[in-house]
Formats: C-alpha cells, structure tokens, sequence
C-alpha cells in the first residue's frame, strides 16, 4: 500500500512539472483487438485509443481512455431435453458481444530516438479500470423443449486493470504517425460466485493513428 501510495503521489507531481516544462501530445489510434484471457472464445473487437501525455520525450506521465467495440465472438453450449421424441442433447451456437471501456494512468519511457526523430516508446500502466459490458445471446434455442444447465448471462461490471504497450513514432513536422501494440489484463477482482463459461476480457491490440504535439517547446 505505501508503494503504491508513492507512485500515484509521483505520477500526480510528474504531471504537475510536465504540464508546464515541456511539449505536449494527443494519440488517437483505431485497429484491430483479440481476446487473450478466453481461450474457448473466437473473440474480436474494434479499439479507439487516446493517449495524453502533458510533457516530456524521454519520459512523461500518461493518460489512457480506450473504448473496444465488438466485431464477433462466438462460443458454443449445450441444451438437454427429456422429451424421448427429441435429441437428448443439442450443441447451441453461442454470441458474447464485449463492451470494453477503459480508463489508466502510466507514464512513457522513450527507449530509442534514430536520426529522422523516429521514436520508439514502453507505455507503462499500472494503474487503470475498465468497465466490461458483455452481452450473452444463444441462436435457435428451443426454450420450450430445451433447457441449458449453468447457462452463461450478460455481465456489465468495472474492476481494476493494468496495461503496457510498444509504441513506435514515425516523425514528421507537426504530428506522427503512430503504430502500438498493447496488451491488457483481465479485471482483478474476487472470483465470481456464478460459474460461466467465460473470463473477463483481457485484450491484445494493434492500433495505427496520429500523435498531435501542441505546447511544443
């Protein structure tokens, strides 16, 4: 807890000193984003990503809001009958559709800068929350003559999560253009007491945007 306590206290005053001391830059960036915390779940999304970062090139305090929409996700269950004139068991086409909302704080380390001013960055975040919307539908389910055992339901919850990402820079004379690739934790949080199939959503992106400078010093 004191560790923690000291590192949020260094990031506040980190964002204090850069905001006056030094440049400033706004990424937004979209692309591509799978799921790596579901295994038994074919799941992809679209990423927005914004990152701020108030001040410095080798080092600087970051914010991240990043907004996922669901492109497909796509899982498979099971329903049982004891009607002797049916199957006993049919396999059901499952859809999760998550929602993805996230808010982090970090900083930015530049690890190389080559002669054109390309950059390369490490995004660290240890700090975030992220709010999971996932939403659950079964297709062609027969409720009257079938029933699912434990079935999945929707969850809309936030809890704690942490994030990191390489950014590259591709220098030009008033913005850059942007290539990340970030990885995201599952929510931290307890364990659920209603059993489902799947885990809280856990994405790996690769976003292509824009950095705007503004404040440049």
């Amino acid at each position: 807890m004191k560790l923690c306590y000291k590192l949020i206290c260094f990031l506040v005053f980190s964002f204090l000193a850069c905001t006056t001391t030094a440049q400033s830059s706004i990424s937004l960036s979209t692309g591509i984003s799978t799921d790596i915390n579901n295994s038994n779940i074919s799941s992809y999304q679209v990423p927005i990503s914004l990152l701020w970062k108030p001040g410095g090139e080798e080092f600087s305090p970051l914010i991240l809001l990043g907004y996922n929409f669901p492109l497909s996700g796509t899982s498979t269950g099971e329903a049982y009958t004891l009607n002797p004139a049916l199957p006993a068991k049919v396999r059901l086409s499952e859809k999760i559709s998550p929602y993805l909302f996230t808010a982090a704080i970090g900083f930015a380390v530049r690890l190389s800068k080559s002669k054109n001013n390309n950059s390369l960055y490490v995004n660290l975040l240890p700090f975030g929350i992220c709010n999971q919307n996932i939403n659950v539908n079964y297709k062609n389910y027969d409720k009257e003559n079938y029933e699912i055992l434990n079935p999945d339901v929707s969850r809309n919850e936030a809890a704690f999560v942490m994030a990191a990402s390489v950014a590259y820079y591709f220098h030009k004379t008033k913005k850059d253009l942007i290539v990340m690739l970030q990885v995201q934790s599952g929510m931290i949080k307890k364990k659920d007491a209603y059993l489902l199939s799947y885990n809280s959503i856990a994405p790996l992106q690769l976003t292509f945007g824009y950095n705007f400078y503004y404040n440049k010093k």
